[in-house]
């Protein structure tokens, strides 16, 4: 008995489980990405009576140590450049508030400057960062 060719057929790939692994990847990356938190400068904040908690949207950080170091977003820039970057800011987003976090040793002239500087960039909605006193 005499078989007769079979029809050659083409090798495939299977792709009906892609998808399940597509999905089970983004799954991964996402329960195992890790995002990067401000740290700004160590400064040791004063303490006060009465604070109120910001809201979280809508605020950038500058913080301002001791040595009159200043960092706006972990990036540390000179002080002739902080209007220019928060004039960006505002621009980009106008219900921008700014929360001033500096030492309480600093010298008081820094912060006179870094009002300087938001003043001529237009961001005057502006908050002074604190610490609550405990038991008060």
């Amino acid at each position: 008995m005499k078989f007769g060719e079979r029809p050659k057929q083409e090798p495939e790939i299977p792709t009906c489980s892609m998808a399940d692994i597509a999905f089970l990847l983004i799954i991964f990356f996402m329960l195992t990405t890790v995002f990067r938190a401000e740290k700004g400068i160590r400064v040791t904040l004063p303490l006060a009576k009465a604070t109120k908690k910001l809201p979280a949207r809508n605020i950038a950080h500058i913080w301002i140590s001791t040595e009159g170091l200043i960092s706006i977003n972990d990036n540390i820039i000179k002080m002739n450049y902080v209007s220019l970057i928060m004039q960006k800011k505002v621009t980009i987003n106008p219900n921008l508030i700014v929360s001033i976090l500096m030492d309480k040793d600093s010298e008081y002239s820094f912060l006179a400057d870094i009002f300087e500087q938001l003043r001529t960039a237009k961001a005057l909605k502006v908050s002074l960062a604190t610490l609550r006193e405990k038991g008060g």
